[in-house]
């Protein structure tokens, strides 16, 4: 099955959420825990799913992985920041 990307990226003050391939924005967010917080949503909706959040220059901060549902209680989380790899 084909993983679903999100973007949670800054732009004008605030943090916008997109889906990988979607033309616009779903939303803008005031703050990047908001942003990551739906995009964690939206995941959670189309698992196996994918949320990168970039700097302004698209640069990767940090990238989640996630196979299934139960992956919002730690269990299967994969975070990955960078070349090193903690699977939690």
């Amino acid at each position: 099955m084909k993983r679903t990307t999100y973007f949670v990226r800054p732009y004008d003050g605030k943090w916008k959420v997109k889906k990988e391939g979607a033309e616009r924005e779903f939303c803008t967010c005031a703050t990047r825990v908001e942003g990551l917080q739906i995009a964690r949503e939206l995941a959670g909706d189309s698992a196996p799913a994918q949320i990168i959040i970039e700097k302004e220059d698209g640069t990767i901060v940090q990238e989640w992985v996630h196979s299934n549902h139960s992956v919002w209680s730690g269990n299967k989380l994969e975070h990955r920041s960078g070349r090193n790899r903690l699977r939690k």
